[in-house]
């Protein structure tokens, strides 16, 4: 019997641990609530970006975002070998894949060989690039991975994982504009560039028609803006996250009180077929974006509380620049795609960088809720501080370390969770004194 409780007792013991270490940096109390910190902020239901100033804010953003935001409704009709041979190697080198030496990485589980790590490269066909390219015009017909190479099977820093895929660039909803440069070597990828990324997608991804009906899309006049943090349309059917905008066939309610919107499905030949549908006018969509204020960045950050974490948008799940970035569309405000992009890219921004603890607290204290926080490779989202005067932050959390007896341990968390600044990285040194910047708008 005592045998049989203390087997009961390790077992116990052992769900404590793994539900302990699962919970990780996450808070739980009501701090996890869109209400506690939208109730603190009293003025945080005021507009901070008027609707009618949007366009010259993202102007500002692109323009000061290098490139990384594409304007694609000027997009030149023709572009030359050296614009695709720049494009092309600018997306390798995300991944450093324009260099020479094979990464250390496993595909299908086994070590990255010199062959498969030269043919991926080789099917880009930089080579034989024409001189001349006249660009197509097409829509995502589906949730859409770019790929930083044209191979679609996965590269991984360990044998054993599946979620850290080293060729994904990001993920697209459905109906997003692209423009269609050239076709891999083998023709099985295309190459693309969207709004904020470029890579290698499947062309059967894509719905090919004319610049004109491409141009609804690219430059919207009516369109619902996706606000819950996922949503399928129709219901089963296209996979949309937060910020995805639907094209409106007409620009008012229907009388039966439901949105008429268009769908981009293809035919046989992947030509475009835009599909009329009627969907509900619920609390997962809004006609153009909510309005710009502090208070519906915290709302719009907590409807992906508790959800995975997703890298480069892989399991229909947001990694941590995704998540900032569709939480600012949904508010009108376009932001790029990486965090060291998005550090760039904010109108104010103050350095952190050699500061003490205390002077970065006061700095925290003082900034708005809503703010982005950066560190090298992270980005989070500021609250603002508790009770305690604790400063909280929102973010798609991957993993944090732990040290204990001269034993290191990374813990996976790989969702979206309330936390403190206080969690370490594997260098010892915890978030709050690696904070590069503070950037708002």
């Amino acid at each position: 019997m005592k045998k049989n409780f203390l087997i009961l007792f390790g077992v116990i013991l052992m769900l404590f641990s793994t539900t302990a270490q699962a919970a990780g940096i996450s808070i739980q109390d009501n701090r996890a609530t869109a209400d506690y910190w939208t109730g603190r902020n009293k003025s945080g239901e005021a507009v901070f970006v008027p609707t009618a100033d949007l366009d010259m804010l993202n102007l500002q953003i692109r323009q000061k975002s290098a490139n990384t935001i594409v304007d694609l409704v000027n997009y030149p009709e023709k572009v030359y070998v050296q614009w695709m041979t720049n494009k092309i190697t600018a997306t390798m080198a995300i991944g450093k894949f324009q260099n020479a030496e094979v990464p250390k990485l496993f595909r299908n589980g086994a070590p990255l060989t010199e062959f498969s790590f030269t043919q991926a490269k080789k099917n880009c066909g930089l080579d034989a690039l024409p001189a001349v390219c006249v660009v197509r015009y097409a829509l995502t017909t589906g949730r859409t991975n770019l790929r930083l190479l044209p191979d679609e099977v996965g590269w991984f820093t360990d044998e054993s994982d599946t979620h850290y895929d080293q060729l994904q660039g990001t993920a697209i909803d459905p109906g997003e504009p692209v423009i269609v440069l050239i076709d891999s070597q083998d023709k099985e990828f295309v190459f693309v560039e969207t709004r904020t990324y470029a890579g290698w997608v499947k062309p059967s991804a894509l719905a090919f028609t004319d610049k004109a009906t491409w141009m609804k899309y690219a430059a919207p006049q009516n369109y619902l803006t996706v606000i819950a943090s996922r949503k399928t349309i129709p219901q089963g059917k296209a996979f949309y996250q937060m910020g995805g905008r639907v094209l409106l066939r007409a620009p008012d309610l229907q009388k039966d009180g439901s949105w008429a919107i268009n769908v981009p499905t293809v035919d046989a030949n992947g030509i475009l077929i835009e599909e009329g549908l009627n969907i509900p006018n619920d609390k997962f969509v809004v006609k153009g974006t909510l309005a710009c204020s502090e208070n519906n960045l915290i709302r719009q950050a907590f409807r992906f509380l508790g959800e995975g974490y997703g890298w480069g948008g892989l399991e229909n799940n947001v990694d941590c620049s995704a998540f900032v970035q569709d939480v600012y569309r949904s508010v009108g405000i376009e932001l790029p795609r990486d965090a060291d992009k998005q550090e760039k890219a904010m109108a104010r921004s103050i350095s952190l960088k050699n500061m003490t603890r205390e002077q970065r607290l006061e700095i925290l204290k003082k900034s708005k809720p809503g703010s982005l926080l950066f560190t090298k490779g992270h980005v989070m989202m500021y609250l603002g501080t508790d009770d305690n005067g604790e400063p909280l932050i929102i973010h798609a959390a991957s993993s944090y370390y732990t040290f204990d007896g001269g034993q290191t341990a990374k813990h996976y968390i790989r969702k979206i969770v309330v936390s403190d600044l206080h969690f370490m990285s594997k260098d010892k040194v915890e978030m709050i004194d690696r904070l590069n910047s503070v950037g708002n708008f």
